[in-house]
């Protein structure tokens, strides 16, 4: 189902037992190796989003998460944003390209860095599975 201003990536996957996976909405470039290339100063939000379908691929509550280590050169917002779920292989596949409210990242570098920057999360699904997600990023 194709939807203005959405893109889905290949973005190695985690599904759980409520469908909780990663996703893909609108957002900077993003190479194979995983890095999101963001703009020195301006609020950026990551390409990676976490969602969780069921098994009709009905929207369940969207995960939180904690941050569990901040970035050095920069500071990080989270919201949420519509997102496509991407399963790939697996008892959620018939989900992929779905839209739904996804827990997203806003990243912003302080205005004069440009170089690598990090941070990670810990996310809580609606069934209660906890799982770590760390972000890379180039400030350009």
């Amino acid at each position: 189902m194709p939807v203005a201003g959405l893109t889905t990536l290949g973005i190695v996957l985690l599904c759980g037992m409520l469908g909780g996976c990663v996703t893909s909405g609108d957002a900077p470039s993003q190479a194979a190796d995983g890095i999101d290339r963001v703009r020195a100063g301006e609020p950026t939000f990551l390409q990676q989003t976490y969602m969780t379908m069921d098994k009709s691929c009905r929207q369940v509550k969207r995960p939180t998460a904690v941050l569990t280590r901040d970035p050095e050169h920069g500071k990080v917002r989270m919201a949420t944003r519509k997102a496509e779920a991407v399963y790939g292989p697996g008892p959620y596949a018939h989900c992929d390209g779905r839209v739904g409210n996804s827990l997203a990242f806003e990243y912003t570098s302080r205005p004069d860095y440009r170089g690598r920057d990090s941070f990670e999360v810990k996310v809580r699904y609606a069934d209660g599975e906890v799982r770590d997600g760390r972000f890379e990023i180039e400030v350009r």
